[in-house]
């Protein structure tokens, strides 16, 4: 962090702290001076041409483009697996990881506006007489899906839940029956059907919730006024035919209704 934005000092009472909030969310200091973040620091964990490892893809091409316009050129970015991105927002050593479902974790500030929308799929072996037809279908049986994703936030019906480290393991679990489901992002459980040569002959695969994926922006001053940014310039960008184009460059759908 770049400490841009002073802290709020440890003697402030309850009524300063709840008074200056909306001040240091502008990133504007008490005597009237403006004063905004000039970088940001995100964590991320790759996935296929939307986060790659040389810090190219369609998810920072996208947050470049918001914060370049408004001024902030440096965007910095770390390369972790996703837990780890994670726990870097909660100790407050980056500004934000990229790719968290809406109230993922309890720790971060979320913003107004998402940037994709993610498609959860269910993978079930195709040899049982079990077949998914709606949520419903989940209710009471052996569930599993990525550790940290916590989708059980998002549907509502109770499940026995198991929390793998690789889409290869949950697979590997429905060879052995020990699940009755697996649950992943569409775009991810094709790069390993592809990547290991999956033959989907031998499973079903079913849709069940869109999730919206947003930026997870760490609880402080910083986070605050990137968060502000972040939501002001794309109240216009989520209609701007030049922002949208960048999703039409990598092939993917605009995720705005």
């Amino acid at each position: 962090m770049d400490g841009t934005m002073r802290r709020i000092g440890t003697g402030a009472t309850r009524r300063t702290v709840l008074a200056a909030l909306p001040l240091l969310a502008l990133g504007v200091r008490a005597q009237g001076r403006i004063e905004r973040p000039t970088d940001i620091v995100l964590a991320s964990d790759t996935w296929h041409d939307l986060t790659r490892k040389d810090g190219t893809g369609l998810y920072f091409d996208l947050i470049r483009a918001v914060y370049a316009r408004a001024g902030i050129e440096q965007v910095r970015i770390q390369i972790q697996p996703y837990a780890r991105t994670v726990s870097m927002v909660r100790d407050k050593r980056v500004d934000a990881w990229v790719a968290s479902f809406m109230g993922e974790k309890d720790f971060p500030l979320y913003p107004k506006w998402h940037f994709d929308r993610n498609a959860q799929m269910a993978v079930y072996r195709a040899d049982v007489p079990l077949q998914y037809q709606d949520q419903a279908s989940l209710a009471q049986r052996r569930v599993a899906w990525l550790r940290d994703f916590g989708l059980d936030r998002y549907i509502k019906v109770p499940m026995q839940v198991t929390e793998v480290d690789s889409i290869a393991s949950g697979f590997g679990m429905l060879d052995k029956k020990r699940i009755d489901f697996f649950l992943g992002a569409k775009s991810d459980i094709a790069d390993h059907i592809r990547d290991a040569k999956v033959d989907m002959a031998d499973y079903r695969m079913a849709f069940v919730i869109h999730l919206g994926l947003y930026l997870a922006f760490a609880d402080t001053a910083k986070g605050a006024a990137l968060r502000a940014i972040w939501d002001t310039q794309m109240e216009s960008l989520h209609r701007n035919p030049e922002f949208l184009a960048i999703y039409k460059r990598y092939g993917y759908e605009v995720p705005f209704d």
